[in-house]
């Protein structure tokens, strides 16, 4: 069986560097908010290229506290692509503010929204927003604050600069089928504005400083911090086998009649790779069959899906693109496809 995604591989080629380090963390007693944390946060600000990053629960929470940070509340709206994850829209309804949702052509259409203060683009599955120049754009005229949902985007650049580095705030997941995966939750925000910085980091722990505020519990575990250490050595490694996946997928599939591949801009990263087809279910149940583990975009969540958005949920599907597969694995896949279409 080809998995979509196997986490106890990812463990096995890092065992002996993992398990050392384990070791030392639990017989330190160094479990919350430690030195492998500060380390983790100083490596993800450098490789983003933001002065600051805080580490915490989950990508969730860094978009929960990215809104709190900016004051984000009731009366205010918050722009949201159809297309994402829950937890992008679900920050902004547990802020007590209004999600207003474009759809895939962009926000052009947007109108009669007096209180628009935030916009979250997402760069899902690797890519930056089809439109991310323009949102820059019009949030600087209209003083929107942007806050990045790179939780699929790490490392992905743009004009030079990295995903997350763009706007007020920069969210990230370490969820374990992320490009940098944890072993369980984990997540971060990177932000050059210190004020944000210092609210978030405070907030993550309670305020246990200085009780400014009502805070959560979003503190990074210190195991996972000091793991993510050790897989952000391999992080460039991972991107390269990514890329070589998507372009095996690319070269070979290209010429199949009814099978539309994702696009390879300049500077995306193959968090996922992205097919769109009218026979996307039938084409999910057969590769299932032949034992191929593939993931269907459908997100059985309240988030309102405009037109063109549920069209591409209802033709998409991902399939197996990450540092675990083989080469003969790949292949397998392709030529199952190619025999699915003849």
């Amino acid at each position: 069986m080809i998995r979509f995604f196997n986490p106890g591989l990812s463990y096995q080629e890092l065992r002996d560097k993992i398990l050392p380090k384990i070791d030392e963390v639990l017989t330190k007693g160094d479990l919350i908010l430690r030195e492998d944390v500060e380390e983790f946060e100083k490596k993800l600000a450098d490789y983003v290229g933001t002065k600051y990053a805080v580490g915490l629960n989950s990508g969730t929470d860094a978009l929960y506290l990215a809104l709190r940070g900016l004051k984000i509340g009731p009366g205010d709206e918050v722009l949201v692509p159809s297309r994402t994850f829950v937890a992008t829209a679900q920050v902004v309804v547990q802020l007590g503010a209004t999600p207003v949702y474009y759809d895939l052509d962009g926000i052009f259409n947007i109108v009669d929204h007096k209180n628009i203060k935030a916009i979250i683009p997402v760069h899902i599955e690797g890519a930056f927003d089809n439109n991310f120049q323009r949102i820059l754009d019009m949030a600087k005229y209209n003083k929107w604050y942007v806050i990045e949902d790179a939780c699929q985007a790490l490392g992905a650049e743009q004009n030079g600069k990295k995903a997350g580095s763009f706007g007020d705030a920069g969210c990230f997941s370490f969820y374990p089928a992320k490009i940098l995966g944890a072993c369980g939750d984990a997540g971060a925000l990177v932000t050059n504005n210190k004020d944000i910085y210092e609210y978030v980091k405070g907030a993550r722990n309670h305020f246990k400083e200085d009780a400014r505020d009502w805070g959560i519990n979003s503190r990074m575990d210190n195991l996972q911090a000091a793991i993510l250490n050790i897989k952000m050595d391999y992080l460039d490694w991972s991107l390269i086998k990514r890329k070589k996946i998507a372009n095996q997928y690319l070269k070979k599939l290209k010429d199949i009649s009814g099978l539309q591949l994702p696009l390879d801009t300049p500077g995306r990263v193959w968090q996922d790779f992205i097919i769109r087809t009218e026979q996307r279910d039938a084409l999910y149940n057969y590769l299932k069959e032949q034992g191929v583990e593939t993931m269907k975009n459908n997100y059985p969540f309240p988030v309102p899906k405009l037109p063109q958005a549920q069209k591409y949920e209802d033709e998409t599907l991902r399939l197996p693109c990450n540092e675990n597969v083989t080469d003969e694995e790949v292949i397998e896949i392709i030529n199952y496809v190619k025999k699915f279409y003849e």
